[in-house]
């Protein structure tokens, strides 16, 4: 099994806590302000597709769906950090550690990790969210977004990803001075054996800074501290 480098570079960086206010995850930087998740942020957009589906096939089966592709990918989130933590793989969930397996290859591209599961914020931006992994990607220094779907997907699909994972890039860049080349999204396909590898560079990053803006200058979002 192949070793991974982790790299030391971010042993004194200051990173926000986080935790739960009135239902939704914030975080709390080290000057004490609190600043909302990317997530809840993109999550509070209306998804008109996705409520037509929840009437297509009715609420308990669409919570169905979605509780098992929330556990299925919370799973592989786990063993994809395990992996590159060079520690041993344990699970007893054939249908989760077959969807790993799939990634488990395109893993292989990734070295010199700065970091798994990075708290990060911006305080420009007044945003913050947890990044999946920061590490070179064939060399190259990226934000890496592990994602699951039941099936695949089209790029014109994934605007939030993009948004999301440029968010980490902006906020790395802020916090540390480093900028990221570019966003590598992983998609592993339930139905088939297929992962989906999608790219983008830093040039590209103030297109998705922009949306992000927008989007939250039309619903802006107020933490309450507690």
């Amino acid at each position: 099994m192949k070793k991974f480098v982790h790299l030391n570079d971010l042993g004194d960086l200051q990173v926000p806590d986080r935790k739960n206010v009135d239902g939704r995850r914030v975080y709390v930087t080290p000057k004490g302000e609190y600043y909302p998740s990317i997530t809840s942020i993109l999550g509070s957009q209306p998804k008109p597709g996705i409520e037509q589906w929840k009437a297509k096939v009715g609420e308990k089966e669409a919570n169905r769906i979605i509780n098992e592709s929330t556990r299925i990918g919370t799973g592989v989130h786990t063993l994809c950090e395990h992996y590159l933590l060079n520690q041993n793989l344990r699970c007893d969930d054939k249908e989760i550690l077959s969807v790993f397996n799939r990634l488990r290859f395109m893993l292989g591209n990734i070295n010199n990790i700065y970091g798994l599961e990075i708290p990060l914020f911006s305080d420009i931006l007044r945003v913050a969210g947890t990044a999946d992994c920061v590490a070179e990607w064939n060399g190259m220094l990226s934000v890496i977004d592990f994602k699951t779907s039941k099936k695949a997907k089209r790029e014109d699909w994934i605007e939030d990803y993009y948004i999301q994972a440029f968010f980490y890039s902006a906020a790395f860049f802020e916090m540390t001075g480093a900028l990221p080349e570019q966003v590598v999204i992983l998609v592993a396909v339930r139905d088939s054996f297929e992962v989906q590898v999608f790219k983008k560079s830093y040039n590209e990053m103030d297109i998705y800074m922009e949306k992000l803006i927008n989007i939250m200058k039309s619903e802006p979002f107020v933490v309450q501290q507690h």
